[in-house]
């Protein structure tokens, strides 16, 4: 593909996407220094507090809640966040509403005018607007979500004020690794010296362990200096450890959404004491917290949507994610028939994902992805054909797929939805009746 020249930039929204995946040869580059440069020329320093966010899963939930408690306590909060569900706007949000296409453009204009002839991957070049605008706005609080990785993600090149990790497991393993010893250290990278740590993985590897002793950071590991535990009434937050400054907590029978699993638990408990550490900005209300957890939602993640056939969307894409989809179908009531609408990228561990899912799976409506790491539908149903003992259907893209699963349900039965945000951010529109949805739902690279 031909990359325009610097004359004939794009003028909309559309163009500019892709516009900005031309201008690199590769679509990961985990380097960090081209990234630097520009946010040197175009003096993206920030002053306010910066909270970074790793981990393999559960990093999207953190942000989205910890924005929520912020804003409800009347701060300003730029929030940044990847991939998205439908539109890429919903990457960069101020106080949770999504950036405008007018906005956007202009702050890919200005990273356009910085950046020269410097190669920027697409997720860099995101990265930098979203800091742009967030410098613009003049926002109290910065949120970053780590995109992959941590040491050499572009969200890096600024030291967080709060470093959270939460948990850890295998993905993207030909860029951080085989082992979660080996992972936990690409991650640990966005930890600073004496700065806050807080640990939301139950079982974090040496490597992090380590690191976090070696940075002498106020290291907050869950179920050590902190716990979030599942009751009869909701669950309950423990925080007998604090930072210098700040009291224990120990807050009980808080609001357990629709849904949630002990992994959830883990993640809200995280993002809490996340918050903790950004006293004295804001004093924590646990009033305004239970107002915020009593009507939080995500879209994609275990959506569920009743009718003569439920339905069920997630973008469940790793083995971990999947065995907490495969936990929460457990506990729904029987169905019938569960039929999967599914797809997959190539980097992703295929085996172990159906493996998981077989005994709960009866018949794959599998669709095909767009991207340099997509696998096509008939190569990917061959591949869960030697494993699954349901019945397999191939089809050119998902949503083809859902319809031909919605088409073959009956009432009584289940179509799940999930493996890849795209695969989910293609459906759930057509399910919704509606072409956007908030700021924190998410459709691309690098998950």
């Amino acid at each position: 593909m031909a990359v325009p020249s610097r004359k004939a930039l794009p003028s909309n929204i559309d163009g500019w996407l892709s516009y900005i995946q031309t201008i690199h040869s590769r679509s990961i580059d985990l380097t960090l220094e081209r990234v630097r440069r520009v946010a040197h020329c175009m003096k993206l320093a920030p002053t306010v507090p910066v909270m970074t966010v790793a981990g393999t899963n559960g990093k999207g939930s953190v942000v989205n809640l910890c924005q929520r408690v912020l804003t409800v306590h009347g701060l300003s909060v730029g929030s940044y966040t990847s991939p998205h569900l439908v539109h890429y706007n919903e990457r960069i949000c101020w106080n949770g509403q999504a950036v405008d296409n007018e906005t956007l453009v202009d702050a890919f204009r200005a990273v356009e005018t910085a950046r020269k002839h410097i190669p920027l991957t697409y997720f860099e070049f995101g990265t930098l607007a979203a800091m742009h605008l967030f410098c613009q706005w003049q926002v109290e609080v910065i949120l970053l979500e780590v995109g992959l990785g941590g040491r050499l993600d572009a969200t890096n090149i600024w030291s967080a004020d709060v470093s959270v990790i939460t948990a850890i497991d295998h993905d993207h393993e030909s860029w951080l690794g085989t082992t979660r010893w080996a992972i936990a250290k690409e991650k640990a990278g966005i930890l600073r010296y004496a700065r806050p740590a807080v640990i939301g993985d139950p079982t974090p590897p040496m490597s992090l362990r380590d690191r976090v002793r070696q940075l002498r950071c106020q290291g907050l590991f869950i179920g050590v200096e902190f716990s979030g535990e599942v009751t009869p009434q909701g669950w309950d937050w423990h925080m007998p450890v604090g930072r210098k400054g700040l009291s224990p907590r120990d807050i009980s029978d808080l609001p357990k959404p629709t849904g949630w699993l002990e992994a959830h638990v883990r993640n809200a408990a995280t993002a809490l004491t996340a918050l903790v550490q950004l006293e004295p900005i804001t004093t924590i209300s646990m009033k305004k917290v239970r107002q915020v957890l009593a009507q939080w939602s995500l879209p994609g993640r275990l959506q569920r949507v009743p009718g003569a056939v439920d339905q069920l969307f997630d973008v469940a894409h790793n083995p971990a994610a999947i065995r907490t989809l495969a936990q929460f179908l457990e506990k729904l009531p029987p169905s019938s028939k569960t039929h999967a609408v599914f797809a997959l990228l190539g980097d992703k561990d295929l085996d172990q994902i159906i493996r998981i899912l077989d005994s709960l799976i009866d018949h794959w409506y599998v669709g095909g992805l767009t991207g340099d790491r997509a696998v096509a539908p008939g190569a990917l149903a061959a591949a869960i054909g030697r494993i699954a003992r349901g019945g397999i259907s191939a089809h050119a893209d998902p949503v083809m797929a859902y319809r031909a699963a919605i088409k073959d349900a009956r009432p009584g039965e289940r179509v799940v939805v999930f493996g890849s945000f795209q695969v989910v951010g293609a459906i759930l529109p057509l399910v919704n009746g509606e072409t956007r949805l908030p700021c924190g739902a998410r459709a691309e690279s690098p998950c």
